[in-house]
């Protein structure tokens, strides 16, 4: 499987580039806003790819960052969801973003993505939920609205064991995470998440 590339841009679309290596011109879908973001024809970029094979398809997938592609290969995990829907929900949420609407079952925030109905995007909050908490995917912490029972203090710790009470798990649990993930000075709030996280991941 084609992990990464780098190259140099020789032309950009709407929704895909050319990305020329070695002499090989490799053609990328890539969501518009990314698209937007990459520099001009002739410049070099790496991006992230993901190899989309079927019986009557196979397509290039281009992220300009790993966790675009760790949040469009779990997409498609999901039934009904495949390779174009994905990359809707790519080019409209950040995989933080798209992660606390999962977690908070925010149903109006998923239906923004062109595609997706309210059956829909139900379907991903059942099938995603359990999955995300394992992931690597990290939601935005800052968007989280602990209550002040639940807020631990204000320091990193209290906000990280804040925030995995609002993402549904128990008092005991968040500490227990928090504890078994070894917070140090140098850990910020989204650092020290994604280990205890990974802690709860594994129990």
């Amino acid at each position: 499987m084609i992990a990464s590339i780098q190259g140099k841009i020789v032309r950009k679309s709407e929704a895909h580039i050319v990305l020329e290596q070695g002499g090989i011109g490799y053609r990328l879908d890539v969501a518009p806003s990314a698209v937007s973001s990459l520099p001009p024809a002739g410049e070099t970029v790496k991006l992230y790819t993901y190899l989309h094979v079927r019986e009557n398809e196979i397509g290039l997938f281009g992220f300009t960052t790993e966790e675009q592609k760790n949040l469009f290969e779990l997409l498609q995990t999901v039934s009904g969801v495949g390779p174009r829907l994905a990359m809707q929900v790519v080019d409209t949420l950040t995989p933080d973003a798209f992660a606390l609407a999962i977690l908070q079952n925010d149903i109006e925030k998923l239906i923004q993505v062109k595609g997706i109905g309210k059956k829909g995007a139900a379907r991903m909050v059942l099938e995603l939920t359990d999955k995300l908490k394992k992931s690597a995917i990290v939601p935005d912490v800052s968007a989280l609205k602990a209550s002040p029972a639940q807020r631990a203090g204000e320091d990193e710790v209290g906000e990280v064991i804040a925030a995995l009470m609002v993402l549904g798990y128990s008092s005991s649990e968040a500490h227990d995470a928090v504890k078994r993930a070894n917070p140090d000075e140098s850990d910020t709030v989204e650092s020290l998440l994604r280990r205890a996280l990974g802690q709860l991941a594994i129990v």
